[in-house]
């Protein structure tokens, strides 16, 4: 087998326009799913799973299809190529940022004000 080599991600930014409230809650499902899909792969990456091993696996765990599960563990790779790059610790990557992630935890605000920036925490966790 050759060297695999790695792909740039693009990522550009959209908003989106719905004409039903199912078709949006099904495009933040699949986003929901793509998401945790990546996590888990950066995961199983960190644990030394194969690419092939790793895209069976979460086809059958997360229910996508096999490009959105490649590019899934593209997002993983380039996160954990990335955090090698800076000679960080890829154990401790935080999705969702960092600074959000401790904020959260030191919870020094309280009702409403920690509902909107757990909220928006979980937004950039999921995609959204």
């Amino acid at each position: 087998m050759g060297k695999e080599v790695l792909k740039d991600m693009v990522t550009i930014q959209a908003k989106l326009i719905f004409g039903s409230n199912e078709d949006k809650q099904a495009v933040l499902d699949l986003m929901r799913r793509w998401s945790s899909c990546a996590r888990f792969a950066y995961s199983r990456l960190l644990e030394g799973k194969s690419r092939n091993e790793l895209k069976r696996e979460l086809q059958g765990v997360f229910n996508l299809n096999s490009r959105y599960v490649d590019d899934a563990i593209m997002k993983a790779k380039s996160v954990l190529k990335s955090c090698k790059e800076r000679e960080e610790n890829p154990r401790k990557v935080i999705f969702g940022g960092r600074s959000l992630f401790e904020k959260l935890k030191k919870r020094h605000i309280n009702g409403r004000a920690y509902k909107e920036l757990k909220l928006e925490w979980q937004e950039r966790r999921k995609g959204n």
